[in-house]
């Protein structure tokens, strides 16, 4: 199987972008070298937007007080909730890395948005991400009323590394019988750490992120050597009884596959789920390239996706 084509308006933005302001270029070299890895944790300056309220708060965490980046709609009303996991192939990320995205799913699909600054592999491994993200979860179900949330309208989101974590979330919730989760939106997830898959295999050389980077990543977080559930979503033996489910996967992307199959799985499971493939996407493309017409076809997708589900 050959690799797909690249949308030539990706095309064109990766072959004139500066690979010393664009790091991800070579994302793999990125990841061997923590010196590098580590520029991509600093906090680059945040949009601003005049009908979203922004504030941190700080709640009692596994691992110590647990930042919450809120971002709240000027309007009155109660809203549901949606808890965003970053991206960042769970050793670099921040919620301001991700604001503008923040910033849209609150003003557009009328949510409040609440971004946790999990802990970063290596320094903290599986699991001291996903403990965070049911910390702040359980946190929500009892205090979503003090931002103005609605605590029976709380939706999971997560972005790549932040996808794993958000369905290993869902995961830990319905297992614990923990808090209610409306919905659950995976962009581009990883969910196996066997990196088994075809897309995985032929990624040698794809854009953004490839077969060695996403190696480095899973070094990183679980050692390479850990398949259980929480870690590992795809692993999980019955998928019954999740959240229903909006999974996005990128067409010239190495996580391809494994996202399209926790996505049929889901759906074998009887969990009400679409799966939307975008057309010559790379990963992170809403993210990197979000001004390109498949990335804003995408995000008027995920935004519809967030309104049905908790607004509907």
């Amino acid at each position: 199987m050959s690799i797909p084509a690249v949308d030539p308006e990706i095309q064109s933005l990766l072959d004139t972008s500066d690979a010393e302001v664009f790091p991800l270029h070579d994302l793999d070299d990125v990841l061997a070298d923590p010196e590098r890895y580590r520029l991509l944790r600093e906090h680059p300056a945040t949009p601003v937007d005049d009908r979203v309220k922004v504030e941190d708060l700080f709640i009692p965490g596994p691992g110590g007080q647990l930042r919450l980046r809120v971002y709240r709609p000027t309007a009155e009303e109660t809203l549901p909730v949606v808890l965003y996991l970053h991206g960042g192939a769970f050793t670099y990320g921040s919620p301001e890395a991700e604001e503008d995205h923040a910033l849209l799913y609150a003003v557009e699909a009328r949510t409040v948005v609440v971004s946790v600054d999990y802990r970063l592999a290596p320094e903290h491994p599986f699991p001291a991400a996903p403990d965070d993200a049911y910390a702040a979860l359980t946190w929500l179900a009892a205090h979503a009323a003090e931002i103005g949330g609605d605590p029976e309208r709380i939706a999971l989101m997560g972005v790549s590394a932040g996808g794993n974590i958000a369905a290993s979330t869902a995961q830990r919730a319905r297992d614990l019988g923990g808090p209610k989760v409306a919905f659950q939106l995976l962009t581009y997830p990883v969910t196996d750490s066997h990196q088994a898959s075809a897309s995985l295999r032929e990624a040698t050389d794809t854009p953004v992120l490839n077969q060695t980077a996403a190696a480095w990543a899973w070094h990183y977080y679980t050692g390479g050597d850990n398949h259980t559930p929480y870690a590992s979503p795809l692993q999980a033996t019955d998928l019954s009884g999740l959240p229903p489910a909006l999974v996005v996967v990128a067409e010239v992307d190495p996580l391809r596959d494994e996202g399209r199959q926790y996505a049929e799985r889901l759906s074998a499971a009887g969990v009400t789920t679409e799966l939307i493939q975008v057309p010559g996407a790379v990963h992170g493309f809403d993210l990197i390239f979000p001004t390109t017409r498949v990335s804003e076809r995408n995000l008027a997708d995920q935004v519809r996706a967030l309104r049905d589900a908790l607004h509907g």
